[in-house]
């Protein structure tokens, strides 16, 4: 090996966090938006250890766009029945659209199992296995984190790359948002400019693991910037929710606008939205409507973060 390229060391996870289930999975559930960018998905209102009858899933949430709930288990070291058990009962009694196992070495009769499942299984569950590496670089004491994905349903990648397996829908999506995207990256040159998939929304975080700022379509059908508080704590979400509540009309003073405050009961999240009517669907829109919400988008984005981004960085360093 060349002298000047060193060697990527693996360690295993309980040298950063020494205990599964109290520290690795809550932090899973805390940056669940690192899965999400791996897998390409959006996950939310990821929950530890919810209870399925007598059990106790380690990880459970929902994918956005979907609708589909995700089940998650986490093991360290080599994968064994008892967890290959545990994860199918957790996804039958869930109905689980998503089934993911992360653990740190995948026997071949388990990746065997998983692989057989996406090929003869039910069609309607996609099941994954992942390998959470903590990694360094020989020498070096610095720690760094990575997925690498060892299973993963037929045809994966190209569901998600492919434009021709695409409704008109999610292609209206796609195509709408690359523009919207470029657009604000325009507006906001040191913006991490996003890659824009084939759904009817697109976040950034807020500055808060869990946090986020989006441009999202709804029923109505209305078009919406808005802040999604969603972290691993129902009480969190609120409280968080409830400070900038407090500052509710100094807010829309500033920002000349009377704001949506969602407080979601039914969910783990809470929101706060900035919504505009539309005439229709994505695929009912002209390029000139298309094109005249981007430009509000854009412009509603920019002052809306400038005023709420902030405050909600302030809450970082906080009790909340």
């Amino acid at each position: 090996m060349n002298e000047s390229v060193a060697e990527i060391v693996d360690h295993e996870l309980r040298s950063v966090w020494e205990n599964e289930e109290r520290d690795f999975t809550r932090w899973l559930t805390e940056n669940i938006d690192l899965l999400s960018a791996e897998l390409g998905i959006e996950i939310e209102d990821a929950r530890a250890e919810e209870a399925i009858g007598d059990f106790s899933a380690d990880i459970v949430a929902r994918e956005m766009n979907t609708g589909e709930t995700i089940v998650i288990e986490n093991q360290y070291s080599k994968t064994d029945h008892d967890h290959l058990g545990k994860l199918l009962t957790y996804s039958a009694g869930k109905r689980a659209g998503f089934t993911m196992w992360l653990a740190e070495e995948f026997r071949p009769e388990h990746r065997s199992v998983l692989e057989w499942l996406n090929e003869s299984g039910p069609k309607d569950v996609k099941f994954f296995a992942i390998k959470p590496r903590v990694v360094s670089i020989e020498g070096s004491e610095k720690r760094g984190f990575e997925f690498e994905v060892v299973v993963e349903p037929n045809d994966w990648e190209r569901e998600l790359s492919d434009v021709e397996s695409l409704t008109e829908t999610e292609k209206g999506y796609k195509g709408f948002f690359a523009d919207l995207v470029e657009a604000y990256a325009e507006r906001r040159p040191s913006w991490y400019k996003l890659t824009p998939g084939p759904r009817g929304y697109m976040t950034f975080s807020a500055g808060i693991s869990g946090v986020s700022f989006g441009w999202v379509f709804h029923q109505g059908p209305e078009f919406s910037i808005e802040l999604y508080i969603s972290t691993s704590e129902k009480e969190r979400n609120e409280a968080i929710f409830e400070t900038l509540q407090d500052d509710r009309e100094e807010i829309e003073s500033n920002l000349d606008v009377e704001l949506v405050w969602q407080q979601l009961p039914e969910k783990q999240a809470c929101r706060i939205k900035w919504p505009k009517s539309i005439d229709g669907k994505i695929t009912d829109l002209t390029p000139e409507q298309q094109a005249e919400l981007i430009e509000w988008g854009v412009d509603a984005m920019d002052t809306f973060q400038d005023e709420v981004e902030p405050r909600v960085t302030e809450l970082q360093g906080s009790d909340l």
